[in-house]
Parts: structure tokens; sequence; C-alpha cells
């Protein structure tokens, strides 16, 4: 009993030990929190975490994680490029210009109207105070100096468009007599046939010429060409084109005198309009432009008869030797006038209209109103009369193709129209309005909306000009022209 009560008292005394070094640390921590409890108290010590972590500072602060890089959006600058000085070279030009389009892309417009709505304060944006207007008003005589002669087209009503059997031998020519691959679908566009009812109106002898042009270029001034016509490119030089005639040289803008008098081409609708309009006049309608290429006969050229090679040029009016070719003077030609004398409404190059394009156009009851101005609006305008890259099937007076507004080609020119002629009409400088109301434009529909989706001058069956052999070069000579004569009531040439 005394050895079991006495070994358990024994252990008892060996754990008193480590229990008394515990109560020992409790007792430390007790006055250590103590002592930290009256230092706060007394202000000497500080729980903000920067005190006690750095006591040199109160300021807080903020660790984040590190931001990605910012690139920074470069200002845009502007620089006008010249061409470099170097002899001209007169060259045939290709039906598909290589075109710089940086160089010829148009300052925004607020509205999609026919031309642009002027800049606020009236500040051109090529930096110019829009003093272009009055330099042209004080160029007009000039101007009407040099433009191109005006003739009467007497009123009434002819047959518009073509019919399947016509269509059909026309198709037939191309392929068996031209070497090309015309299509059926290329004509329908111009179904169908339609009486129409025209105003009487005039219209211009001749295709506007590089000379007359570039007169009112220099007139707008230095760089219009860009943004010049209502906003728009009025017409691509050397420096947006390479089949361009045009130089500029940063003040002038110029030709080779051996092209004067060929039709101007690389002008966009924009710029055919613009210039129309300083003289006074205005671009035909499409009606108009048909009346006065067939007169009221229903010629499918615009002389009586079928294609005669020798009364137009196209890529078939010369013999192929491989080379290119290219547009003729505005006078050639002078035995395959229209029923009004009017010289190459078929072949040369193709001309601007004012109307938009729809190749449904002819089906809607608007096309058989008096004096009709085609849709009210499109994604193309309408183009006229076949050129030296086309082959006789694209010049017959029927024959539509178009284009988008804003983009020149080689092969595009044109001519205007104006009112008859009564006391007190207006002249240069004061813009005549087509016949009818002017067209409301909206905003340009999705081309498919349009039944068409082209995109340029080949996106379409029914616009696309037809696989041919190589176009011929050297034009053949213009002869004298034979002495003038009037259309007769038929719309036939009288004898000269």
């Amino acid at each position: 009993m005394a050895r079991n009560s006495y070994g358990s008292l024994g252990r008892r005394s060996g754990n008193a030990a480590w229990q008394w070094v515990v109560i020992g640390v409790i007792l430390g921590f007790a006055c250590s929190a103590t002592l930290v409890l009256g230092s706060i108290a007394a202000g000497v010590l500080s729980v903000s975490g920067q005190g006690v972590a750095f006591g040199a500072t109160n300021t807080p602060i903020v660790i984040t994680a590190t931001p990605a890089p910012v690139t920074a959006t470069e200002t845009p600058t502007e620089a006008l490029v010249t061409p470099t000085e170097m002899e001209v070279l007169i060259e045939a030009p290709s039906a598909t210009p290589t075109t710089d389009p940086t160089l010829l892309t148009p300052l925004p417009s607020a509205t999609p109207d026919d031309t642009a709505t002027p800049p606020v304060g009236g500040v051109q944006p090529n930096g110019s105070t829009g003093g272009e207007t009055a330099q042209i008003a004080a160029a007009s005589d000039t101007l009407l100096r040099v433009a191109s002669e005006l003739v009467p087209v007497d009123g009434g009503t002819f047959q518009m468009g073509t019919t399947p059997a016509e269509a059909a031998i026309a198709v037939r020519d191309c392929t068996e007599r031209d070497g090309g691959a015309c299509l059926p679908a290329m004509a329908e566009d111009s179904y169908p046939q339609h009486p129409v009812v025209v105003s009487p109106f005039r219209m211009e002898l001749t295709e506007v010429t590089y000379e007359q042009y570039l007169e009112f270029l220099n007139a707008m001034g230095p760089g219009t060409h860009i943004n010049g016509c209502g906003g728009q490119v009025c017409l691509a030089t050397q420096s947006e084109s390479d089949t361009s005639n045009v130089t500029y040289d940063g003040t002038i803008y110029d030709v080779p005198d051996v092209i004067n008098n060929l039709p101007v081409v690389e002008v966009t609708w924009f710029g055919a309009k613009s210039y129309c309009e300083a003289l006074g006049r205005r671009l035909p309608t499409e009606a108009e432009w048909e009346r006065a290429a067939r007169g009221d006969d229903g010629r499918v050229y615009p002389w009586v008869g079928d294609w005669d090679p020798l009364l137009a040029w196209t890529n078939r009016s010369a013999p192929d030797d491989g080379e290119e070719g290219g547009a003729v003077p505005v006078e050639s030609f002078p035995d395959g006038r229209s029923p009004y004398l009017i010289f190459n409404m078929a072949g040369n190059v193709a001309e601007w209209v004012s109307d938009w394009y729809d190749e449904r156009y002819y089906y809607s009851g608007e096309a058989t109103q008096p004096d009709p101005v085609g849709p009210p609006l499109g994604d193309q305008k309408v183009v006229r009369g076949g050129s030296w890259d086309t082959p006789p099937f694209f010049a017959r007076t029927v024959h539509r193709q178009s284009r988008r507004p804003g983009d020149p080609t080689a092969w595009i020119g044109f001519r205007c129209a104006a009112e008859i002629e009564t006391p007190g009409q207006p002249t240069a400088g004061q813009p005549n309005l087509p016949i009818g109301a002017e067209p409301l434009m909206s905003p340009t529909p999705d081309p498919a909306t349009l039944g068409t989706g082209l995109t340029g001058d080949e996106g379409d069956v029914g616009n696309s000009a037809p696989t041919l052999a190589p176009r011929p070069t050297q034009p053949p000579q213009p002869t004298p022209l034979p002495p003038a004569a009037s259309p007769t009531q038929a719309g036939t040439l009288a004898p000269g």
C-alpha cells in the first residue's frame, strides 16, 4: 500500500515541473499584452498596418496587376502625291485599268444623294474655301467657247428597248460573225420594248473631249479631281490609274496636245454630272439618249441598216493584229451619225447617262410615263453606246450597261444634254434640272435587291462583255465631214 501510495505521489511530483513552466509562460504573455495595451492607450503605438510595417509613412500603397501596354493611335497625316516628272508616253488604254483605290476614295458624304452635302462652313475637303464654284462661274465663257455644240432633238413617241427576236439575231451575229461569246441573257435588261414619250431637248454633237474637260478641272483649281465634284472623285489621273492620260503636277492638269480631241475617259459619273452643270447643261436621261441615237424608226444602230464596221469604232472595226485599241477623235465616222447628226453614238467610248440602273426597270409602270428619269435609287448608273473595247452587240442603240458612279474606267466617257433654248433661259453656271422631277435619292441598297449583284463592269452576265479575240490597233483616219444635212421626218438623213 505504502509503495503504491508512494509511487502515485512520485508521478504527480514529476508532472508539477512542466505545469509551472506553462503557468510562467501564460503570466509572461499576459504581462506583455498588458504593456502593449497600455502603450496603445497612451498613443505610443499605432495599430495601422503601414505604421507597424514601415513606421516612416502612413500613406497607403495599393499593389495591382501590371496593365497591358497601350498602343497609341497614330494621327493620320495627308500627303500630296504628285507624279514624277517624266516623258509622257501615249499608250492605248486597257479596258481593265489598274487603279489605286486609296488615292480615289472620296471623303464620306452625309447623304447618299447624287451630289454630296458641302462641308460645314463651305470649306472644301482639299482645304480650299469653296471658291471653286466662283472660279467656274468666272471661267464660264471660256468653258462655253470650247464646249461641244448642242443640236436639237425633236420630241415624240418612240419604241424603247428591244425584242427577243432582235436580241436573238444580235447574239447570233456576235458569235458567228464577230467571234464573241454573247449570250441571250445579256439583252434581257432591255426587255420589254415599250413606247416612250420624250419632250424636245438638245444633245451635244460630240462626246466631251480632254481639252474641254481639262478646261473645267483647271478652272476649279489644283487637287479638285479628287473631291471637287460634289465632294466626289471627278477623274483619275496618272497618279491614280495606269490607263489615264491626264497628268497632274500639283498645279495644272494636262494631256499631250495630240489627244486633246479624243473623248475624255477615266471620268466618274460625278465628274460628268459636274462638268455638264458647270455649262448650264446636264446628263441626258436614258430615254433621251436612246431617242437621240435611234430616232423614231426603230434603228438598231444609229444609221439605217445592219452593222457596218466602217461606220463606228468597236473592237471589230479594223483588222486584228493582236494589239490593243483605244478611242478615236470625237468627229470620226461622220457617215455613222445618228438621225440628228450626232457623232459616235455607237462605239468609241460608252457614255454615262443620268439614270440609276435596274435590270427590271422596263417592266415597271414608271418606264412608260412621259419623260422617264429611271429608278429613284440604285447601286449602278446606266452606261450607253458600247465602246472601242466591245463588239458591235454592245454598240446597238438599245443595249444597256451599268457601272458604279464613282468607278472610272478607260472605256467610259460622256456627253451633255440641255433644254430647248428659250428667251431668258439661264446659261452657264446655272444648271438646268432634268426633264421631269429630279430623282429622289435614298440610301444605296444591297445590289442583290436589284437582281444584279454587280461589283463593277463584269459582275453580271447581263452587263459583262463577252470573251473576245484581241482588239484591233490603230483606228482609221477620220474622213472629211459631208455638207450639213437635216434629219427628215422619218428620221433618216436627207441627201447631202
